[in-house]
């Protein structure tokens, strides 16, 4: 973990972050809701827009494991979605290429929830379920007290 960078982002008058002790149980819970919603990701019978919306909560919410897992939250500021994906450089010291895949997911589903586009490919979910994966597989092996 690179706690300066994450320290960084708790100060100003508008602090992306804030200093939190982890609640294990909460993050259990959140690391059991992805796993399910990743589930649903995967089904063939929900339609694209339904595995997308899965795919990419499940990468949130992990996304927001690993921060509070390292001991802080977010503060609920304006981009907290940007802010938690891009925190995985620090939370689990992901190279650029791996977090930046789960930050244009995030690009993509505000277009689409805000109808830019009307429609996800196969391959966009296909994306985001992999990096959810990924994610996962991840904050189990690093927080192994999130592991429901």
């Amino acid at each position: 973990m690179k706690k300066d960078n994450l320290d960084n982002l708790t100060k100003g008058p508008k602090p992306a972050l804030h200093p939190a002790a982890p609640n294990w149980d909460t993050l259990k819970g959140l690391v059991e809701r992805a796993a399910e919603s990743l589930d649903d990701a995967k089904k063939k019978t929900n339609g694209l827009p339904t595995r997308f919306a899965a795919a990419y909560s499940a990468a949130f919410w992990l996304s927001r494991v690993a921060l509070e897992a390292c001991g802080y939250r977010l503060a609920g500021a304006e981009g907290h979605r940007v802010t938690v994906f891009q925190s995985l450089a620090n939370t689990l010291e992901w190279e650029t290429t791996r977090w930046r895949r789960l930050d244009d997911l995030h690009r993509l589903r505000n277009r689409f929830d805000y109808g830019d586009i009307i429609d996800v490919s196969e391959q966009q979910v296909e994306t985001a379920i992999k990096g959810a994966e990924d994610l996962l597989q991840d904050i189990l092996k690093t927080f192994p007290a999130a592991k429901p």
